[in-house]
């Protein structure tokens, strides 16, 4: 699943996505495709847009990456994985 993932994450930075800014995507299209379901790429494209996606533009093979790792993963990960993915836990700075 790491390959899945590493795979996903080179493939959004190549197209100008901001490393940080791939967890609050994943997060808007999931919701995006539970509430309104998936009819068309286009239609998709379209529905993250108007939640200020605009700068990016989803591609079938980039979609199949994502599908293929909520597939995988909803049943095994609590849903909060791919923020823990990308945000690991801060060092306190306390003395």
């Amino acid at each position: 699943m790491k390959e899945l993932t590493g795979i996903l994450v080179k493939r959004l930075a190549g197209k100008d996505m901001e490393v940080s800014t791939i967890p609050a995507f994943f997060r808007d299209l999931a919701n995006t495709i539970v509430a309104h379901g998936y009819s068309s790429l286009r239609e998709l494209n379209g529905r993250l847009w108007s939640l200020g996606w605009d700068d990016f533009e989803l591609d079938d093979y980039t979609l199949q990456l994502i599908i293929a790792i909520f597939e995988r993963d909803l049943a095994h990960k609590p849903p909060h994985w791919f923020d823990r993915t990308f945000n690991p836990p801060r060092l306190s700075n306390s003395s």
